[in-house]
């Protein structure tokens, strides 16, 4: 029974760092805490732990599906593989292994979000964010900018890896690109605006 816990524990924890760089920020920024940099740094590791993953769930599969010699009462041998309870919890594994290893491709379908409401007379800051592996990175940007005083709302894509800003025209850029670096990220304002062009 220890052996299962085993595989079942190394193989999520590897397949959890695999996704750390998106998930870890996501779950810090839910959580009202700052992002993880750290997480940022581990996404070139990225497949050594899928690596780690797979071969984890294959000793797994190896050591359920592989037939053994078991004594009987009488004397003689017969061949018996895991039980059903063991395959079963490897498969439930080795499911939750592969969602979350693959959470950075499902998470931009997962975590889109509509377009704000932007006041009229706003003055909006763009932005080219550097260092987002995932759609989950344009989660923990947006909630690290929109805490900047004056800034009405953000919103950050991820495919063109930019970020649009609606401000009150008092917001600092300098206090935005602030906020990506405390997100995790670089950032840098578009069109050389110190605080923005209004909003037609």
């Amino acid at each position: 029974m220890n052996n299962k816990i085993v595989v079942a524990a190394v193989a999520l924890a590897s397949a959890g760092l695999a996704s750390i760089c998106c998930i870890g920020p996501l779950i810090l920024t839910g959580l009202g805490l700052g992002s993880l940099g750290l997480a940022a740094g581990l996404t070139q590791y990225r497949p050594l732990f899928l690596v780690v993953t797979g071969l984890v769930l294959a000793v797994g599969f190896y050591r359920a599906y592989r037939k053994r010699s078991v004594a009987c009462a009488d004397g003689s041998c017969e061949l018996h593989s895991g039980g059903r309870a063991m395959k079963a919890g490897l498969w439930a594994i080795t499911a939750l292994a592969l969602a979350v290893a693959a959470f950075p491709s499902w998470s931009a379908r997962a975590l889109r979000a509509g377009p704000a409401s932007v006041p009229a007379g706003a003055r909006m800051i763009s932005l080219k964010v550097s260092g987002m592996d995932c759609a989950a990175c344009t989660v923990a940007i947006k909630k690290s900018v929109e805490k900047v005083p004056g800034v009405y709302s953000a919103s950050v894509d991820f495919d063109s890896q930019r970020a649009t800003v609606a401000t009150d025209g008092n917001a600092d850029s300098q206090a935005v690109l602030m906020a990506v670096a405390a997100a995790g990220y670089k950032a840098e304002v578009l069109g050389g605006g110190g605080h923005g062009k209004p909003r037609s």
